[in-house]
């Protein structure tokens, strides 16, 4: 009987010394699950709750981070409007009035071309952790997937005016070719617009050395004149001598002219004609001004006047000797590359990571605001019909940079709802956690002192056992 008691006692004590170990422990961690025995599916859920709230925290710093790049942006946008777009508006208009003088506008424009600088400093130079971004580097891919037929052709001024120039011409094609080529399906061909020299012409071929081997010995200088308009009919796809190109049926036509004169010898071409039949057969066309600002001012067959093309896209106006081949090739090159899209180009995005868990993004579109980029391609103030051009180009850089600054905004505020959203998250997460594995502090600490009376109860009755046990010994001796 007394050995039934003793074990009964020393059982109720080993079980409040359990107890007393489990309260001690959780009092000490602050932790009511401290291991998967104490409660395995409460463990199970308080683990996946702490690496959400974990990565809550992280994703609230990445928040932050994207609310700094897009302010840095922003900032930057904000300068390119104002003060210098404000400023370049300013100075086109002051430049189109008639009471100002020819080195007035001279002024004008360096301010001008001042500003434009600065436009490309504040886009190439803002940054976020080494990040460019109102400049960010294109990705693109020549050649490989490239399936469009390009047929570009060159209408070259190798008239007598031309023999200082020529030279430069035919080095910046020749460098022309050999840059296109790596782009996959490009044919090059060339004609000359002299009318000393009809029938010079290269027929479309997609060999570099070919190419520049006929220019250098068929373009070079002579005395003539020019008759752009009538060869850029008659060497158009419908017309009478574009079977001397060999356009292909399916390709993607350019022309691109090359001259330093707007004298024409024209026998049936308008420039009415020109536009529609540019227009018609769908083709990209560039001018290439070689002596635009070069040589005597007061001379009749030097490029003075965008008036005579103004069918084309683009014009090119190097404005010294030393231009001219950079500006055909790398500058006409990308513009044909680009406009022409023989390279799938595109700037790539920044993908914030703005929740927990996988798919959580918000990706952000980066955009270059260099001073090309933005449309500031050609800004002069000769005159008040080129002012009015280059008035037209900051309007819509502005209306363009505005938009752009919009969407940043637009950004900004779904940002800022994104943190306040993951922050309320976190702390209800949090509070959902802590009913789960945090330990009830005041109740531990009562079972504690209930189990240690009962520990120390326990002892004492084991002690009078025991006692118990000696006295029935002492009988048997």
């Amino acid at each position: 009987m007394n050995v039934n008691n003793s074990l009964k006692i020393y059982n109720n004590l080993t079980q409040s010394d359990a107890k007393i170990r489990t309260s001690m422990e959780r009092l000490s961690s602050g932790l009511k699950v401290n291991r998967a025995a104490d409660d395995a599916a409460g463990k199970a859920i308080s683990e996946a709750m702490k690496a959400q709230i974990r990565g809550l925290e992280t994703s609230n710093r990445n928040i932050r981070d994207g609310l700094s790049l897009l302010d840095t942006a922003e900032s930057g946008m904000g300068l390119i409007i104002d003060p210098n777009l404000a400023r370049m508006r300013e100075l086109t208009l002051q430049a189109a009035n008639g009471t100002l003088t020819a080195d007035d506008r001279k002024m004008i424009q360096t301010e001008l071309d001042a500003i434009k600088s600065s436009i490309d400093d504040i886009a190439n130079n803002t940054e976020f952790n080494t990040k460019k971004v109102l400049s960010p580097p294109t990705q693109f891919t020549p050649g490989e997937s490239q399936s469009t037929a390009i047929d570009i052709v060159f209408f070259i001024d190798d008239s007598g005016t031309m023999a200082e120039e020529i030279s430069l011409v035919n080095a910046g094609i020749n460098s022309f070719a050999e840059n296109l080529s790596q782009y996959g399906n490009v044919n090059i061909g060339t004609v000359s617009v002299n009318t000393s020299k009809p029938g010079t012409l290269s027929a479309l071929n997609n060999d570099p050395k070919q190419v520049s081997d006929y220019i250098s010995t068929h373009h070079q200088s002579e005395g003539g004149l020019i008759n752009v308009y009538d060869q850029l009919v008659d060497f158009a796809p419908t017309g009478e001598k574009a079977s001397d190109l060999g356009y292909r049926s399916n390709s993607k036509k350019i022309f691109v002219i090359l001259t330093d004169t707007y004298d024409e010898a024209s026998n049936h071409a308008t420039r009415e004609t020109v536009a529609q039949t540019l227009t018609s057969n769908n083709i990209q066309s560039y001018l290439f001004g070689i002596n635009f600002y070069g040589g005597d001012a007061s001379a009749q067959n030097q490029f003075q006047s965008d008036d005579a093309y103004t069918f084309v896209n683009q014009i090119y106006k190097p404005q010294t000797a030393a231009d001219v081949a950079d500006n055909i090739s790398p500058g006409l090159t990308d513009a044909i590359i680009r406009d022409a899209e023989l390279i799938e180009e595109a700037i790539e995005p920044i993908d914030l990571q703005i929740g927990p868990n996988s798919g959580h993004l918000l990706r952000i579109d980066l955009y270059d605001c260099r001073s090309e980029a933005i449309g500031l391609t050609d800004i002069r103030v000769e005159d008040y019909s080129s002012a009015m051009k280059t008035l037209d180009q900051i309007d819509q850089a502005r209306e363009l940079m505005s938009h752009r600054r919009t969407i940043y905004g637009a950004y900004t505020n779904r940002l800022e709802h994104a943190l306040r959203f993951s922050e309320n998250y976190q702390l209800n997460l949090t509070t959902s956690e802590s009913r789960i594995g945090d330990a009830d502090i005041p109740k531990e600490a009562q079972s504690l002192a209930q189990n240690q009376v009962l520990l120390q109860s326990a002892q004492a009755m084991l002690s009078q056992s025991m006692k118990q046990s000696e006295a029935v010994l002492m009988l048997l001796k």
